[in-house]
Protein backbone atom coordinates (compact mmCIF):
# COMPACT_ATOMS: atom_id res chain seq x y z
CA UNK A 1 0.00 0.00 0.00
CA UNK A 2 0.97 3.49 -0.57
CA UNK A 3 -0.67 7.00 0.49
CA UNK A 4 0.28 10.13 -1.29
CA UNK A 5 -1.48 13.70 -1.00
CA UNK A 6 -2.59 15.51 -4.04
CA UNK A 7 -4.50 18.80 -4.86
CA UNK A 8 -6.90 18.81 -7.41
CA UNK A 9 -9.84 20.69 -8.29
CA UNK A 10 -9.79 24.60 -9.64
CA UNK A 11 -5.85 26.20 -9.24
CA UNK A 12 -5.27 22.92 -7.39
CA UNK A 13 -6.90 24.57 -4.34
CA UNK A 14 -8.38 20.93 -2.77
CA UNK A 15 -6.53 18.49 -1.39
CA UNK A 16 -6.75 14.77 -0.44
CA UNK A 17 -4.69 11.74 0.52
CA UNK A 18 -4.87 8.93 -1.91
CA UNK A 19 -4.55 5.18 -0.40
CA UNK A 20 -3.27 2.77 -3.15
CA UNK A 21 -2.41 -0.93 -3.85
CA UNK A 22 0.38 -2.08 -4.61
CA UNK A 23 -1.34 -2.93 -7.60
CA UNK A 24 -4.30 -1.02 -8.24
CA UNK A 25 -6.89 -2.89 -10.58
CA UNK A 26 -8.31 -0.07 -12.37
CA UNK A 27 -11.62 -1.73 -13.62
CA UNK A 28 -12.76 -1.62 -9.99
CA UNK A 29 -14.41 1.69 -8.60
CA UNK A 30 -12.44 3.96 -6.22
CA UNK A 31 -14.19 5.12 -3.28
CA UNK A 32 -14.43 8.95 -2.13
CA UNK A 33 -14.71 9.88 1.32
CA UNK A 34 -15.57 13.43 2.31
CA UNK A 35 -15.47 15.34 5.46
CA UNK A 36 -17.81 14.67 8.69
CA UNK A 37 -18.84 17.46 9.90
CA UNK A 38 -16.20 20.07 9.99
CA UNK A 39 -13.67 17.32 11.06
CA UNK A 40 -10.44 17.67 8.02
CA UNK A 41 -9.77 13.86 6.34
CA UNK A 42 -8.66 11.79 9.60
CA UNK A 43 -12.66 11.17 9.92
CA UNK A 44 -14.05 11.00 13.62
CA UNK A 45 -11.70 8.81 15.77
CA UNK A 46 -9.17 8.30 12.52
CA UNK A 47 -12.03 6.28 10.96
CA UNK A 48 -11.53 7.49 7.58
CA UNK A 49 -7.52 6.84 7.66
CA UNK A 50 -8.44 3.32 9.12
CA UNK A 51 -11.14 2.98 6.50
CA UNK A 52 -9.22 4.07 3.49
CA UNK A 53 -5.82 1.45 4.29
CA UNK A 54 -8.34 -1.58 4.57
CA UNK A 55 -9.83 -0.76 1.28
CA UNK A 56 -5.99 -0.63 -0.04
CA UNK A 57 -5.49 -4.01 1.78
CA UNK A 58 -8.46 -5.54 0.00
CA UNK A 59 -6.85 -3.70 -3.77
CA UNK A 60 -9.21 -0.95 -3.53
CA UNK A 61 -8.10 2.96 -4.56
CA UNK A 62 -9.39 5.52 -2.27
CA UNK A 63 -9.09 9.54 -1.47
CA UNK A 64 -10.00 11.16 1.21
CA UNK A 65 -11.15 14.65 1.48
CA UNK A 66 -11.09 17.77 2.56
CA UNK A 67 -14.18 19.79 1.49
CA UNK A 68 -13.07 23.65 0.73
CA UNK A 69 -12.89 25.68 3.62
CA UNK A 70 -12.38 22.47 5.47
CA UNK A 71 -8.53 20.93 6.58
CA UNK A 72 -6.34 21.84 4.41
CA UNK A 73 -8.24 22.93 1.29
CA UNK A 74 -8.45 25.98 0.16
CA UNK A 75 -12.27 27.93 0.30
CA UNK A 76 -13.79 28.84 -3.08
CA UNK A 77 -15.51 32.26 -2.88
CA UNK A 78 -18.76 32.98 -4.11
CA UNK A 79 -19.86 29.17 -4.08
CA UNK A 80 -23.37 28.99 -3.29
CA UNK A 81 -26.28 26.28 -2.73
CA UNK A 82 -25.01 22.39 -1.91
CA UNK A 83 -21.11 23.37 -1.17
CA UNK A 84 -19.25 20.17 -1.32
CA UNK A 85 -20.97 17.61 -4.13
CA UNK A 86 -18.36 19.94 -6.58
CA UNK A 87 -15.56 19.16 -4.63
CA UNK A 88 -16.40 14.91 -5.00
CA UNK A 89 -16.77 15.58 -8.93
CA UNK A 90 -13.38 17.56 -8.78
CA UNK A 91 -12.18 14.25 -7.13
CA UNK A 92 -13.61 12.00 -9.70
CA UNK A 93 -11.56 14.44 -12.78
CA UNK A 94 -8.13 14.35 -10.85
CA UNK A 95 -8.48 10.18 -10.80
CA UNK A 96 -10.24 10.23 -13.83
CA UNK A 97 -6.58 11.73 -15.13
CA UNK A 98 -4.38 9.29 -13.72
CA UNK A 99 -6.47 6.41 -14.68
CA UNK A 100 -6.86 4.59 -11.40
CA UNK A 101 -10.63 3.19 -11.42
CA UNK A 102 -13.30 2.51 -13.38
CA UNK A 103 -16.44 4.46 -11.96
CA UNK A 104 -16.61 5.74 -8.19
CA UNK A 105 -18.19 4.48 -4.75
CA UNK A 106 -19.38 8.22 -2.34
CA UNK A 107 -19.23 7.09 1.28
CA UNK A 108 -20.17 9.69 3.58
CA UNK A 109 -20.93 9.77 7.46
CA UNK A 110 -23.79 11.85 8.72
CA UNK A 111 -23.27 15.47 6.99
CA UNK A 112 -20.73 13.65 4.63
CA UNK A 113 -23.54 11.54 3.88
CA UNK A 114 -25.29 14.18 2.25
CA UNK A 115 -22.64 15.33 0.54
CA UNK A 116 -22.38 11.85 -1.15
CA UNK A 117 -26.76 12.14 -2.18
CA UNK A 118 -25.99 15.17 -3.88
CA UNK A 119 -23.00 13.97 -5.67
CA UNK A 120 -24.04 10.73 -7.14
CA UNK A 121 -27.54 12.55 -7.81
CA UNK A 122 -25.76 14.84 -10.65
CA UNK A 123 -22.88 12.55 -11.82
CA UNK A 124 -23.29 9.10 -13.84
CA UNK A 125 -20.01 8.12 -12.83
CA UNK A 126 -20.95 7.22 -9.52
CA UNK A 127 -22.07 3.18 -9.49
CA UNK A 128 -22.52 3.02 -5.85
CA UNK A 129 -23.25 5.32 -2.52
CA UNK A 130 -22.97 4.06 0.98
CA UNK A 131 -24.61 6.29 3.51
CA UNK A 132 -23.87 6.35 7.41
CA UNK A 133 -26.61 8.29 9.37
CA UNK A 134 -27.55 10.00 6.37
CA UNK A 135 -31.20 11.44 5.54
CA UNK A 136 -34.14 9.28 7.86
CA UNK A 137 -37.55 9.89 7.09
CA UNK A 138 -40.34 9.33 9.54
CA UNK A 139 -43.22 6.71 9.07
CA UNK A 140 -46.60 5.51 11.08
CA UNK A 141 -44.45 2.98 13.01
CA UNK A 142 -41.91 5.42 13.71
CA UNK A 143 -44.17 7.53 15.39
CA UNK A 144 -45.53 4.54 17.08
CA UNK A 145 -42.37 3.27 18.37
CA UNK A 146 -41.52 6.69 19.45
CA UNK A 147 -44.25 7.51 21.65
CA UNK A 148 -44.04 3.85 23.61
CA UNK A 149 -40.46 4.79 24.48
CA UNK A 150 -41.23 8.24 25.76
CA UNK A 151 -44.54 6.61 28.07
CA UNK A 152 -41.85 3.97 29.20
CA UNK A 153 -39.28 6.48 30.15
CA UNK A 154 -41.78 8.56 31.90
CA UNK A 155 -42.73 5.43 34.01
CA UNK A 156 -39.69 4.75 34.82
CA UNK A 157 -38.47 8.38 36.23
CA UNK A 158 -41.81 8.25 38.37
CA UNK A 159 -40.65 5.22 39.68
CA UNK A 160 -37.09 6.27 40.44
CA UNK A 161 -36.56 7.68 43.55
CA UNK A 162 -36.31 11.83 43.90
CA UNK A 163 -32.53 13.05 44.12
CA UNK A 164 -31.45 16.84 44.58
CA UNK A 165 -29.43 17.20 41.59
CA UNK A 166 -26.44 19.06 40.76
CA UNK A 167 -25.69 20.06 37.63
CA UNK A 168 -27.12 18.11 34.20
CA UNK A 169 -30.04 16.20 35.66
CA UNK A 170 -31.22 13.63 33.33
CA UNK A 171 -33.85 15.17 32.69
CA UNK A 172 -32.26 18.15 31.19
CA UNK A 173 -29.64 16.05 29.44
CA UNK A 174 -32.43 14.29 27.78
CA UNK A 175 -33.75 17.49 26.86
CA UNK A 176 -30.26 18.82 25.57
CA UNK A 177 -29.76 15.63 23.86
CA UNK A 178 -33.01 15.78 21.60
CA UNK A 179 -32.52 19.95 21.00
CA UNK A 180 -28.64 18.98 19.45
CA UNK A 181 -30.19 16.29 16.79
CA UNK A 182 -33.64 18.53 16.32
CA UNK A 183 -31.77 21.92 15.70
CA UNK A 184 -28.01 21.66 14.90
CA UNK A 185 -28.44 21.36 10.98
CA UNK A 186 -25.39 20.89 8.89
CA UNK A 187 -27.71 20.62 5.30
CA UNK A 188 -31.56 20.49 4.64
CA UNK A 189 -33.48 17.30 4.54
CA UNK A 190 -34.68 16.35 1.32
CA UNK A 191 -38.55 16.26 0.97
CA UNK A 192 -39.80 12.43 0.66
CA UNK A 193 -41.27 13.43 -2.85
CA UNK A 194 -38.22 14.86 -3.81
CA UNK A 195 -36.07 11.91 -2.24
CA UNK A 196 -38.24 9.38 -4.29
CA UNK A 197 -37.31 11.40 -7.40
CA UNK A 198 -33.57 10.49 -6.57
CA UNK A 199 -34.25 7.02 -5.58
CA UNK A 200 -35.89 6.30 -8.66
CA UNK A 201 -32.53 7.72 -10.76
CA UNK A 202 -30.64 6.23 -8.70
CA UNK A 203 -31.89 2.25 -9.49
CA UNK A 204 -32.41 3.20 -13.20
CA UNK A 205 -28.85 3.47 -13.36
CA UNK A 206 -28.46 0.22 -10.86
CA UNK A 207 -26.83 1.90 -8.11
CA UNK A 208 -25.44 -0.10 -5.40
CA UNK A 209 -26.60 1.41 -2.58
CA UNK A 210 -25.48 0.96 1.47
CA UNK A 211 -27.35 2.40 4.05
CA UNK A 212 -26.65 1.91 8.17
CA UNK A 213 -28.51 3.67 10.56
CA UNK A 214 -26.35 3.88 13.97
CA UNK A 215 -27.32 5.02 17.64
CA UNK A 216 -26.61 8.43 16.52
CA UNK A 217 -29.32 9.14 15.24
CA UNK A 218 -32.09 6.67 17.54
CA UNK A 219 -34.23 9.63 17.99
CA UNK A 220 -34.74 9.87 14.14
CA UNK A 221 -34.70 6.38 12.78
CA UNK A 222 -35.60 3.86 15.55
CA UNK A 223 -36.78 0.43 13.62
CA UNK A 224 -34.55 -1.77 11.27
CA UNK A 225 -37.27 -1.35 8.12
CA UNK A 226 -38.25 2.50 8.56
CA UNK A 227 -36.07 3.15 4.85
CA UNK A 228 -37.90 0.44 3.20
CA UNK A 229 -41.55 1.60 4.69
CA UNK A 230 -40.97 5.34 4.18
CA UNK A 231 -39.94 4.09 0.07
CA UNK A 232 -41.41 1.00 -0.39
CA UNK A 233 -40.24 1.20 -3.93
CA UNK A 234 -36.35 -0.25 -2.44
CA UNK A 235 -38.36 -2.95 -1.27
CA UNK A 236 -36.67 -6.20 -3.66
CA UNK A 237 -34.06 -3.79 -4.99
CA UNK A 238 -31.09 -6.30 -5.26
CA UNK A 239 -28.63 -3.80 -5.12
CA UNK A 240 -29.53 -1.98 -1.92
CA UNK A 241 -28.44 -2.92 1.38
CA UNK A 242 -29.77 -2.17 4.33
CA UNK A 243 -28.16 -2.14 8.09
CA UNK A 244 -29.70 -1.07 11.34
CA UNK A 245 -27.06 -1.28 14.02
CA UNK A 246 -28.12 0.66 17.52
CA UNK A 247 -25.41 -0.29 19.24
CA UNK A 248 -23.14 1.60 17.31
CA UNK A 249 -22.55 5.58 16.91
CA UNK A 250 -20.57 7.31 13.61
CA UNK A 251 -18.22 9.43 16.32
CA UNK A 252 -16.55 5.30 16.42
CA UNK A 253 -14.72 5.90 19.84
CA UNK A 254 -14.68 2.55 20.20
CA UNK A 255 -12.18 0.49 18.20
CA UNK A 256 -14.11 -2.62 18.15
CA UNK A 257 -16.96 -0.64 16.86
CA UNK A 258 -14.87 1.04 14.24
CA UNK A 259 -13.43 -2.27 13.49
CA UNK A 260 -16.99 -3.48 12.90
CA UNK A 261 -17.81 -0.89 11.10
CA UNK A 262 -14.75 -1.37 8.71
CA UNK A 263 -15.40 -5.12 7.97
CA UNK A 264 -19.03 -4.00 6.83
CA UNK A 265 -17.70 -1.17 4.60
CA UNK A 266 -14.76 -3.05 3.30
CA UNK A 267 -17.19 -6.19 2.47
CA UNK A 268 -19.28 -3.94 0.83
CA UNK A 269 -17.37 -2.22 -1.57
CA UNK A 270 -15.30 -5.10 -2.53
CA UNK A 271 -18.50 -6.78 -4.59
CA UNK A 272 -19.91 -2.99 -6.03
CA UNK A 273 -19.09 -3.51 -9.88
CA UNK A 274 -17.68 -0.76 -12.34
CA UNK A 275 -18.44 0.65 -14.83
CA UNK A 276 -19.67 -1.05 -18.27
CA UNK A 277 -16.81 -0.20 -20.41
Amino acid sequence: MNERAISFGESGSLFGILSQPDVADPLRPAVLIPNTGVSHRAGPSRMHVELARALAAAGVVSLRIDNAGLGDSEPIPGRLGDPFAPDLRAAMDALDARNLSSGYIVLGIHSGAHDAHQAARGDPRVVGAAFIDGYTHRTPRYWINRTMDRLADSARRANAELRPQIGLTRQSGDALHDALLNEIHYYDLPTAARMQLDLVEFMRREMSLLYIYTGDVENEYNYPGQLIEAFPLLRGYRRMTLRHIPEADHRFIRRASREAMIDVLVSWVIRVPGQPH
